[in-house]
């Protein structure tokens, strides 16, 4: 069941998103509460050493889970082309997923008593 397009698309549109952040927060943008790279530059220019190691210590953590993260994206996309799945079969799984749900039986059942043909 895990090997379905749908997953596999799923898995890459919140995957990639977690992947640009932890670059954005490895970076360390002044105000946006990480201490990436740049904070810990700051921090050296005006001498405060534990910012330093704690702004250290937070970038590179954030670099290592930027690097797993991006190893498994690139292992989830060489197994998604090895049992060649395509974005067709993945809609065609979600419509499937959508009619066999109980909502997607009333909506459709709403659909079809409306008078005007339209949801309401």
């Amino acid at each position: 069941m895990k090997d379905l397009s749908t997953f596999f698309y799923l898995f890459f549109v919140f995957n990639g998103f977690h992947i640009l952040f932890d670059a954005y927060m490895a970076v360390g943008m002044p105000g946006t509460g990480s201490a990436g790279i740049i904070v810990m530059l700051q921090c050296i220019s005006s001498s405060k050493k534990a910012a330093v190691a704690f702004c250290g210590i937070s970038f590179a953590l954030w670099v290592l889970h930027f690097v797993v993260l991006l190893f498994k994206y690139i292992k989830v996309c060489c197994h998604y082309r090895l049992h060649s799945h395509m974005f067709l079969e993945a809609k065609q799984q979600a419509y499937l997923g959508f009619t066999q749900s109980g909502a997607g039986q009333a909506a459709a059942g709403v659909y079809i008593c409306s008078n005007t043909g339209t949801f309401v």
